[in-house]
């Protein structure tokens, strides 16, 4: 049985894309810091140990790295969902799950926090094969947090209201494959309502501290 992690959003401006994402839906949020790519991030607390994160290449054209050049693209029509992913309870539910899709654990250099700590993320089935194997059909990674006290729904957010739960996530995906790559139990517990149209996020809802529920819907990337 696996819980929802997070959700990354990619826009093409940072500060435009907050402020988007902030206007429609009310919510809280904090500067999340970069990574080592040139791709900054800002994170919207969810609930309940889940998070979207906004993201956009921030640095200079001239020193982007080729491997944000799909970003770039993908991002160029507007603010579209990048993907979304699970989060295993222990390393041996991961190293499972990285075994059954042929990848592996990996624990690389993630964001640099803005107090200028560096995260590690431990994830499977590992770098470059997430895309492959599970974005581009609209199906999740997974990720393992050694700590949950660092799980980055806890950060301090401010600016709006403090979101408190995850109540239906929209995923543009083949129903039994979905349900299979997950698991048949964390299929029928997480709030998954699968829709028509492309592979991806399509749409999420939470419930805010007040009760108010807010939508952010956005069209998938085209991966």
């Amino acid at each position: 049985m696996f819980h929802l992690d997070h959700l990354c959003l990619g826009v093409p401006d940072l500060d435009e894309g907050v402020r988007r994402v902030r206007e429609e839906t009310g919510l809280a949020y904090y500067d999340g810091g970069a990574f080592a790519a040139g791709i900054a991030n800002t994170i919207f607390p969810l609930g309940g140990d889940v998070y979207l994160e906004v993201e956009a290449v921030t640095a200079p054209a001239a020193e982007r790295e080729a491997a944000v050049a799909w970003f770039d693209r993908v991002v160029a029509g507007g603010d579209r969902w990048m993907f979304w992913s699970l989060r295993a309870d222990t390393l041996d539910e991961l190293a499972e799950v990285a075994q059954r899709l042929g990848g592996e654990v990996a624990r690389v250099p993630g964001r640099v926090q803005p107090d200028g700590t560096q995260r590690i993320i431990t994830t499977a089935p590992g770098p470059g094969r997430a895309l492959d194997t599970c974005w581009r059909r609209g199906l999740p990674n997974w990720f393992y947090r050694e700590d949950p006290a660092t799980n980055p729904d806890r950060g301090a957010a401010e600016n709006g209201e403090r979101a408190a739960a995850v109540t239906r996530l929209e995923i543009g995906a083949d129903a039994d494959e979905l349900r299979e790559h997950i698991g048949a139990e964390t299929f029928d517990r997480l709030p998954l309502t699968v829709v028509s149209g492309p592979p991806g996020v399509h749409a999420v809802t939470v419930r805010t501290a007040s009760g108010r529920e807010v939508t952010l819907r956005r069209d998938p990337a085209d991966l």
